[in-house]
């Protein structure tokens, strides 16, 4: 865990950026829609050189469309702007893990001690990301983290060398959806579908204390491995339990349209969902079509959100990929690269710890996810909506906010002493104390 003497040095970081924080703006080396960071004090880097870049992602298998989301998105930075900063060449050599941790680990042990990257992006799935977290700081290499994974490697694991690019954990992303589903969205009584895995688990655990912290009562909690297919007895159980709304969360890939086809196929009404991030993201949306318009969901993501620095980021996208709008991993993986090509740009050539602090300096007036700093852990801090699928001119479909709930930390409500000191969230543990 982080050093207290580091953490303080982190706070003073971000303390400092919240009181200065920039307006949006196109620099030479940001791509379209990235706001202008705070300025960092000058490093010791030097110009010139190549910097060696991992990137492990499941491009095969059940999260094969999420996975490949989350390549192009650092793709589409380059792509865009060069893979040259500041005299240094970006070379990145991207490894397949098909969401398995020991093929995870082993990917990670040969693009460190093979390829000698300079430092790793991903991977995906939450369990992967602890395995390869683990091992990153345990030889000094940096681990950089565009999608959500687990909310340990910001919390019990958090270190130096492991941050949080573009993505929140479980946990944090959807506890304001039950807050928002027990208040404004009126509803009594819920029933749970989750992933049986540590992001399942703590994607539920920030649902359920949202709710039932705000009045709510969840009657049932299911759960579903993450190579289920056919989701029909998962909706029996669900319909079985008769609650005011259904929150599902998956992992992406697959799950999520398999999800929804059981369930609309057999009836049940969608306007008793709310899905996370991942269920509902740009893959789901392109496979299911007009049948998930309305449908709500959670996430620190909106690509139908009234901003400039969204629609620019959206246009280079449609541009990079014949006509898709991004989702998250797209979203998470354009905005890890172009953090690192900041540091770059303003240090040199930096590595290490020093790579991974002057990411955490940042802050954003207007990201592509909004307002958004990081945290003494790491982690970023910022918005999460609450989102409805809605039909497009262009003939794609938008998660649409229709709340938007600012400034999210990890701790929900509580301090991070209070937080650390619980359990890690299981089947069993979902917070509630």
């Amino acid at each position: 865990m982080t050093s207290m003497k580091t953490r303080g040095l982190r706070q003073a970081m971000v303390a400092a950026g919240l009181a200065a924080v920039t307006a949006l703006a196109l620099t030479a080396c940001a791509p379209p829609g990235a706001a202008e960071p705070e300025p960092t004090s000058s490093g010791a880097g030097e110009t010139g050189g190549t910097l060696k870049v991992g990137y492990i992602s499941p491009t095969t298998g059940n999260f094969a469309v999420a996975g490949q989301e989350m390549v192009d998105g650092w793709n589409l930075y380059w792509d865009i702007n060069g893979a040259e900063v500041n005299g240094i060449t970006i070379e990145t050599i991207v490894e397949d893990d098909a969401g398995n941790p020991e093929t995870s680990l082993t990917k990670a042990h040969k693009l460190v001690e093979q390829d000698q990257v300079d430092f790793i992006v991903g991977p995906l799935i939450a369990n992967t990301a602890l395995a390869v977290a683990e091992y990153t700081a345990s030889v000094g290499i940096p681990n950089l983290h565009p999608v959500a994974a687990s909310d340990d490697l910001t919390q019990r694991n958090s270190n130096d060398l492991t941050v949080r690019t573009g993505s929140m954990g479980g946990s944090q992303a959807n506890y304001p959806g039950g807050e928002w589903a027990a208040t404004d969205g009126g509803y009594k009584t819920a029933v749970t579908l989750c992933a049986d895995y540590a992001f399942g688990w703590e994607s539920c655990a920030g649902f359920v204390q949202g709710f039932t912290q705000n009045g709510g009562e969840v009657v049932e909690q299911i759960w579903f491995p993450n190579t289920t297919t056919d989701f029909s007895t998962y909706v029996s159980q669900i319909q079985a339990a008769n609650a005011d709304l259904v929150y599902v969360a998956t992992a992406g890939g697959a799950p999520g349209p398999n999800f929804l086809n059981a369930y609309l196929g057999l009836g049940q009404d969608p306007d008793k969902l709310l899905m996370n991030c991942c269920a509902l993201d740009q893959g789901t949306l392109r496979t299911m079509g007009e049948q998930v318009v309305g449908i709500k969901s959670v996430s620190y993501w909106a690509e139908g959100r009234d901003s400039e620095a969204v629609a620019e980021f959206i246009d280079a996208y449609k541009e990079f990929a014949d006509g898709k709008v991004p989702g998250a991993y797209v979203a998470g993986g354009y905005l890890t690269a172009s953090l690192v090509a900041s540091v770059l740009d303003e240090k040199g050539l930096v590595t290490g710890e020093d790579l991974v602090a002057a990411i955490t300096e940042y802050t954003f007036t207007d990201s592509i996810f909004g307002k958004v700093s990081w945290d003494e852990y790491n982690n970023m801090v910022g918005p999460v909506y609450v989102r409805e699928v809605t039909a497009g001119d262009d003939g794609n479909f938008y998660n649409t906010p229709i709340a938007t709930i600012e400034d999210v930390d990890q701790w929900l409500g509580r301090t991070p002493e209070e937080a650390l000191a619980l359990p890690t969230y299981s089947q069993s543990f979902q917070g509630l104390e």
